[in-house]
């Protein structure tokens, strides 16, 4: 008897889905693999080389009916493999994981009940194939762009860093009901979690960078079944996460990137995500040897290394016409003591006028900001400024600086516009 089955998708629940397959018939036929060859083969998922040589056919098949927009395929295979490949389609697969509808029927088996098998699968989209095609061609663009930045002498390391401070700084975190994109992230420049860390995955596989979407949600959030998206990536042999939308704070500060979540370990980025089994092989990221405050020197694991850093990094910064430094701490016991001196003494100022000091007196030393974050990460981040500097400087819509802000800046000498 031959029935149908509706495959629901609803992005607050988890599949958990079987990963063997075991074919009761023969082989799909290879020619599928020639079918699918007008399509980017470095653009596949990287679970996609996890799959049994069976599955790899499949998805192909899968795979090209859905990104040509067609209405359905015929394809023999268990309904448990359907069920994962599905998966991928969805959550994995930059160019497809965005063309199905939230929260309704993206996939439909016709399949029979004595065997559990498909015989075939029905499609629905959000866009047509002109409109797919186009969001493609535009994306591409954008990837080219950023790729061009890279040359003979760049490191992957040093790739990876270009590709996630351009997305943050093209992209403006917006909330909506529906999927986002590689485009609107490249393109439209607004984007939920979904659009930033596919475009980072779009963006390193077209690079030649390995790297994998890794789904789950944030501790805090009050309803754990809300999702969250983000990125693994494989650098010098080794994987690390990286978070782009966590790393692109909403805040009116110019200088608003932050790379608390940029290569960490599962570890570290566990202090406040959870991952999600989605059935589909994710990497492990064993490694914190990517960390970039470890790596540029903004690591310290004493009070005298905090003071020393701030102090030397600072100097850099103002070298670069920056006007903040943010440092990462050991632990949480040596954040309650920088937050205790930094509230209960004048260390903030001693390391200001040495930072002035190392640059010929172009600081303000009379005035500062900090902020710390305890979440797991234990960073602190202070604020500095220039003399007959600007608020525009420093904010990128003065309207929405606060009354006290201005006050205190204008008593530093800021010019207010």
């Amino acid at each position: 008897m031959k029935k149908i089955l509706s495959f629901v998708l609803c992005a607050v629940i988890a599949f958990s889905v079987i990963s063997g397959t075991v074919f009761t018939e023969s082989p799909l036929d290879i020619s599928i693999v020639s079918e699918a060859a007008e399509y980017n083969k470095t653009m596949l998922p990287y679970c996609y080389r996890k799959l049994t040589d069976e599955e790899k056919l499949a998805y192909l098949k899968l795979r090209t009916a859905f990104i040509e927009c067609r209405d359905s395929v015929e394809i023999e295979i268990p309904t448990v493999t359907a069920d994962k490949l599905s998966n991928i389609l969805m959550y994995a697969d930059v160019l497809t994981n965005f063309n199905y509808p939230v929260g309704d029927s993206a996939f439909e088996y016709y399949y029979y009940e004595e065997t559990s098998m498909t015989s075939e699968v029905m499609f629905k989209y959000v866009y047509s194939k002109k409109d797919y095609d186009l969001i493609i061609k535009k994306s591409d663009k954008a990837a080219e762009k950023v790729i061009s930045k890279f040359t003979d002498k760049t490191s992957d390391y040093e790739k990876i860093k270009i590709i996630h401070d351009y997305i943050i700084d093209k992209t403006v975190y917006y909330d909506n009901n529906a999927n986002s994109s590689i485009y609107d992230a490249l393109v439209n420049g607004s984007a939920k979690c979904d659009g930033y860390t596919h475009a980072f995955d779009y963006i390193c596989t077209k690079a030649g960078i390995r790297s994998a979407v890794a789904y789950g949600y944030v501790k805090d959030r009050t309803d754990e079944n809300e999702y969250h998206v983000w990125n693994k990536v494989y650098c010098n042999k080794k994987w690390y996460n990286v978070d782009v939308t966590w790393d692109d704070p909403e805040s009116n500060l110019k200088e608003n990137m932050t790379y608390k979540y940029f290569m960490v370990s599962d570890k570290v980025i566990g202090a406040d995500h959870v991952q999600y089994d989605r059935g589909f092989y994710v990497p492990a990221a064993k490694s914190n040897d990517g960390d970039y405050y470890q790596k540029y020197g903004l690591y310290a694991k004493t009070l005298t290394e905090v003071k020393n850093i701030f102090a030397d990094k600072i100097a850099e910064a103002v070298k670069d016409g920056k006007s903040s430094v943010t440092v990462r701490l050991s632990d949480n016991d040596l954040y309650n003591t920088v937050t205790k001196r930094f509230e209960d003494t004048d260390d903030l100022f001693d390391i200001l006028k040495r930072a002035s000091q190392k640059t010929g007196g172009r600081l303000v030393t009379d005035g500062y900001s900090y902020e710390g974050s305890d979440e797991g990460m234990y960073t602190y981040t202070i604020y500095f400024y220039y003399p007959k500097s600007k608020l525009s400087d420093y904010y990128i819509d003065i309207k929405q600086v606060d009354s006290d802000t201005i006050s205190f800046l204008k008593d530093l000498g800021l010019k207010v516009e």
